[in-house]
């Protein structure tokens, strides 16, 4: 497994405290919460915390790799929590790639938690993430699920298909519901994950 050898080697090399691998442990510890393996999860966030805390681990990649497992345990009240401050004042830390998932991600959890304002946060969304298809599909998937339209929030799973995403197509599929669930828990399955929580779709 890469994050073993990658463990393995930064241990050899004397566990420089180096923050440009942050992103690289938070992505492998929010593998193992998506996992529910919490003690190697564990592990993993001990060696991230030797990075220190970097605005980026707080506002940019470390607020995007907290919330994607919080919305796959059903927890998105408690994603939004995370993803907290508006995109204005993330911007003062992070731009592009970690912003715009941060946007997508932030967009989703208004949806999912039923927040009043979901629409205007899809919209400003949408501005942001203009040209990531990876982030713009998540901003249409959370819109079709505050719209209830199926054939659109299905259409987002082939976009993720194409990109590689594997992860959020199923995802996708698990959201929405019938055969297709069936469908995403398999997938989801075979990539190693622990089931997603039920989805509650917005009224």
């Amino acid at each position: 497994m890469g994050s073993v050898r990658f463990l393995d080697a930064w241990r050899r090399a004397g566990s420089p405290a180096s923050s440009a691998l942050g992103p690289a442990v938070a992505a492998v510890a929010m593998v193992h919460r998506l996992r529910d393996d919490h003690d190697t999860r564990r592990e993993w966030a001990a060696v991230l915390e030797q990075f220190g805390t970097p605005p980026a681990l707080v506002h940019g990649y470390g607020a995007v790799f907290d919330a994607m497992p919080l919305l796959h345990h059903g927890q998105a009240p408690e994603a939004l929590e995370r993803m907290a401050p508006e995109p204005g004042e993330v911007w003062k830390w992070v731009t592009w790639i970690w912003l715009h998932w941060y946007v997508a991600l932030r967009a989703e959890a208004t949806v999912l938690a039923g927040n009043p304002d979901a629409r205007d946060h899809l919209a400003d969304a949408r501005t942001v993430t203009a040209g990531n298809l990876v982030a713009g599909a998540i901003v249409e998937r959370a819109e079709a699920l505050l719209d209830n339209d199926r054939e659109r929030l299905l259409a987002t799973a082939a976009a993720f298909d194409a990109a590689g995403c594997r992860y959020q197509s199923a995802r996708t599929l698990v959201l929405a519901g019938g055969d297709h669930a069936a469908r995403g828990a398999a997938a989801l399955t075979d990539l190693g994950l622990t089931p997603m929580a039920p989805p509650q779709h917005p009224s």
